[in-house]
């Protein structure tokens, strides 16, 4: 009778934790709840830092395999990492701690603080992203990995973006580090900012205002006089650049406009794929690998056991153990019906993502995803014109 009973307790156990696992957990509902903050000392307004963003990483591994798997979209991937950008732009321009606020295609000289980042993960519930933030003396202020969970709420309230709360916590971050800089810190950062940006045009005429380390820290030697014709003009072909930047701002600002209604969708749609995918993934395994236990424990007790009932019993526990096998398989095949609609969610839309044109200077130029191209020709455009009106080599 002990074996017998071993098999009762032993199934009873297996049983529940089955009936546990196979459980959904009760998802929190929450609202974003970390606003950005305003800098607690106002700075002078010719010390407020002007910040270039690059368009992110998309994080597209380099496997099709890994891609499937993943169930990433590569055209999805890559106009996410156009439109968190922009995004992220819109949140800093907003807490009104900082100075000009741009998308770049490339990295600019023309900023003192550039932000970079990498998309790890985004699949309408989770959103991963590491961002870095370097300035123009080469200082890192943050490498760090973000991350939020939408629920339910951040969709059918949809007053902010469902993830909200992982741009206000980087702007936050942000600010928190600029304010212990020092007012001296903050105008080396800024000058290094015009240096560089001078000596890209003119390495001959400015190379020997700056110093670099070996760690790649740079550092103000000597300063051009306030009267330098060269620097002035250097300043003028900046404002140029800017004004460049700012038309491809617009391009931008078009493609996340054109982008949010249908992106917004997809990621609501692919928010309950992404629930449904991940529990049925875990009441899968939980199934198969519970059933298993099952037989084992039916295995063994049939092994032990020497009477009719007890070999009844343990052939019980095996079959059970099979059934529950058969529907983790189940499930698993569920899950693959998700996961293949997640993928059909992410074409759609890539599908409806397309080029833009601009009007730059007279010329109309397509941008389909070389935007970079076109800065990189424009500002060789401005070294010649500079070239032009200053007669330097």
């Amino acid at each position: 009778m002990k074996i017998e009973t071993k098999i009762r307790n032993g199934m009873t156990l297996l049983l529940c934790t089955l009936l546990l696992g196979g459980c959904s957990s009760t998802e929190v509902i929450k609202a974003n709840s970390t606003p950005t903050q305003t800098a607690t000392v106002q700075l002078p307004d010719h010390l407020y830092m002007d910040i270039g963003i690059l368009p992110l990483d998309p994080g597209i591994p380099a496997t099709e395999k890994a891609i499937a798997k993943q169930l990433i979209v590569p055209d999805v991937r890559r106009a996410e990492s156009q439109f968190i950008a922009f995004h992220l732009k819109d949140t800093l321009e907003a807490t009104g701690n900082w100075g000009a606020v741009r998308v770049t295609p490339k990295v600019s000289e023309a900023v003192d603080l550039t932000l970079s980042g990498k998309i790890s993960l985004s699949d309408g519930e989770l959103l991963e992203i590491q961002f870095s933030a370097i300035d123009s003396q080469g200082r890192v202020w943050l490498d760090k990995t973000y991350r939020d969970q939408a629920s339910k709420f951040n969709y059918d309230e949809a007053q902010e973006d469902p993830f909200q709360d992982l741009y206000n916590d980087f702007a936050n971050d942000l600010l928190r580090y600029r304010e212990k800089l020092s007012l001296a810190q903050i105008t080396d950062i800024r000058r290094v900012a015009s240096l560089r940006y001078a000596r890209n045009l003119s390495p001959d005429a400015f190379g020997q205002y700056l110093t670099t380390s070996k760690g790649g820290y740079t550092t103000v030697l000597q300063l051009p006089a306030d009267t330098d014709r060269m620097l002035q003009r250097v300043d003028k072909i900046k404002d140029r650049e800017h004004l460049f930047v700012d038309t491809l701002d617009e391009y931008y600002r078009k493609f996340y406009r054109d982008m949010k209604g249908s992106y917004d969708e997809w990621r609501f749609a692919t928010y309950e794929e992404s629930i449904n995918l991940r529990r049925m993934k875990k009441q899968a395994n939980t199934r198969l690998i519970s059933g298993a236990a099952l037989i084992a424990a039916g295995i063994y007790a049939g092994s032990e056991t020497g009477t009719y009932a007890g070999s009844v019993g343990a052939a019980g526990v095996v079959a059970g153990g099979v059934g529950v096998i058969k529907r983790g398989f189940d499930r698993r095949r569920e899950a693959e019906i998700h996961a293949e609609s997640l993928r059909e969610l992410s074409q759609s839309l890539g599908a409806e993502i397309t080029p833009y044109i601009l009007n730059i200077e007279g010329q109309t130029i397509e941008l389909t995803g070389t935007a970079d191209a076109q800065y990189a020709q424009w500002r060789v455009i401005l070294k010649e014109i500079y070239t032009t009106e200053t007669g330097t080599p």
